[in-house]
């Protein structure tokens, strides 16, 4: 069940923040070089980091037994989804997913009064979403349990049948 919690975990932080790993022959460098100018006025790093930290927090708080283990994730998550070693990733998802245009135009809202609430909020509602999210499965858990071992057993009635 534990580990079931931290790949869920791992999911909604690579969901949220990672989307698809792209090619870097797909995306344009006007729309990189915008998308790196759009992350400082979102001050990405550090909003990103704090998206982190509350996600293994919430770890914490629902499997307390972890506690002693927190700086043990939050140097793995570091090392392998910190800020430096995605940026160039992210930057190529918004080259694919958005023209120069949009991303200069994202650029400008995140720079209003309301963007700038939205980018502080930001770690805040991915930890939520991603609580809410949790909770809603681990209060049904028993229904997938109850779902897999049905279609288990219906694959297993099946592997029997053609070698009768």
């Amino acid at each position: 069940m534990r580990l079931v919690s931290i790949q869920a975990f791992i999911l909604c932080v690579t969901i949220t923040l990672i989307g698809q790993t792209l090619n870097a022959k797909e995306a344009n460098k006007p729309a990189i070089k915008a998308a790196y100018q759009l992350f400082e006025t979102l001050d990405l790093p550090n909003t990103y980091k704090k998206t982190v930290i509350q996600l293994v927090n919430m770890q914490i708080q629902q499997n307390p037994q972890i506690e002693p283990f927190q700086e043990v994730m939050l140097n793995f998550f570091e090392k392998y989804m910190g800020w430096e070693s995605i940026k160039d990733d992210i930057a190529r998802l918004y080259a694919e997913k958005f023209t120069t245009s949009e991303i200069n135009q994202l650029k400008q809202f995140y720079r209003t009064p309301l963007g700038q609430k939205a980018t502080r909020l930001l770690p805040e509602l991915t930890a939520a979403g991603a609580a809410i999210g949790q909770q809603r499965v681990q209060t049904n858990m028993a229904e997938l349990q109850k779902a897999m071992a049905a279609k288990a057993k219906e694959l297993q009635s099946q592997q029997k049948k053609p070698g009768q």
